[in-house]
């Protein structure tokens, strides 16, 4: 069984060597690794390319972008040059276990699943946390765990066959480069047979390249997870086996963003499809406070409350030794 690995590459000079590393000393054979430079501006690729002549044995190739643009048109691109059975992503800045693709393809072969999901670390380089999530071998009722926001949606969590993505029609869309996983997953799930899990964490989130809880998303970020939740929306909308999942993740994601973002950008977050009343069911306790805020549009009152969450977070991240202080 060929399993096709594609990795997007833009500015992870720091993190590239160690990414290629893990998945050129594989000990699993049957398999092609896709990397998509999309126009990085510093070393990654020359990195790589000092890497290659070691591993000779190894199917590597390696696409070009002419100009920057963008995860999702990265991971596409991929995805159209992939000849394997199944389809793996893994982030330039992340790494895998050596033996992830022998263990996800041995789950495969046993099951015959369309996707095949595994547990991970998030990873803060000294320290690790395994993530298990919640996992249902029922496609159509995995989808919809995913749609909530009950379990995290990450494409590289996924390892997903390559006839059901051709037959689903369902491809990562240029410029949606903020919460693309959460729409792809939970849309091409909806379409498979059954899902699998590999009940090991086999995968390296890495939080050392993330920025702070305190970050403020961009407004290209904000416009690109409303159309995310706008496509959702259109996709579940008229599906009401999908209306509750549909809910709990429009509020979620809503309540979220607006936590998150300048007050500034409130009205920009609140263009985001979110069908009242208020779903629950798949916010921290936090968001639950949060939320009638976001609903009721008491805008000072949420800026308020977001900036005292996050700056007792921040300070608790930095105990824990996930963060360093500036």
């Amino acid at each position: 069984m060929k399993l096709s690995v594609i990795v997007p590459v833009y500015g992870v000079e720091k993190y590239i060597a160690r990414c290629a590393e893990s998945l050129l000393r594989q000990d699993y054979a049957d398999k092609e690794l896709i990397f998509v430079d999309d126009a990085s501006p510093d070393c990654s690729i020359a990195i790589l390319q000092e890497l290659l002549p070691h591993y000779p044995d190894r199917q590597v190739t390696i696409l070009r972008h002419s100009e920057n643009r963008g995860l999702a048109a990265a991971r596409k691109t991929g995805m159209e040059a992939a000849t394997g059975e199944y389809i793996i992503h893994v982030d330039g800045d992340d790494y895998m276990e050596q033996d992830a693709l022998r263990l996800l393809a041995r789950k495969a072969e046993e099951t015959e699943a369309d996707i095949i999901g595994m547990d991970f670390y998030f990873d803060w380089g000294e320290r690790k946390k395994v993530y298990q999530g919640r996992w249902m071998e029922n496609a159509q009722d995995y989808s919809r765990l995913v749609l909530s926001g009950a379990t995290m949606p990450n494409m590289w969590a996924h390892m997903t066959r390559r006839q059901l993505i051709e037959q689903a029609g369902i491809l990562p869309i240029e410029g949606l480069d903020t919460g693309e996983d959460y729409l792809f997953v939970s849309k091409l799930c909806s379409y498979a047979r059954r899902v699998a899990h590999v009940e090991r964490p086999l995968y390296h989130y890495m939080q050392t390249n993330t920025s702070s809880y305190m970050h403020v998303l961009s407004e290209k970020n904000i416009r690109s997870l409303v159309r995310v939740m706008e496509e959702l929306d259109d996709f579940y909308g008229g599906k009401e086996e999908y209306s509750d999942a549909l809910r709990a993740g429009q509020w979620l994601k809503k309540t979220e963003m607006m936590m998150r973002v300048s007050r500034s950008q409130y009205p920009l977050v609140d263009e985001m499809p979110a069908i009242a009343p208020i779903n629950y069911s798949t916010m921290t306790f936090a968001q639950r406070l949060a939320a009638p805020l976001v609903a009721k549009k008491y805008w000072f009152l949420l800026w308020l409350y977001s900036r005292i969450y996050y700056t007792l977070l921040e300070m608790i991240q930095i105990l824990k030794g996930r963060r360093k202080k500036c």
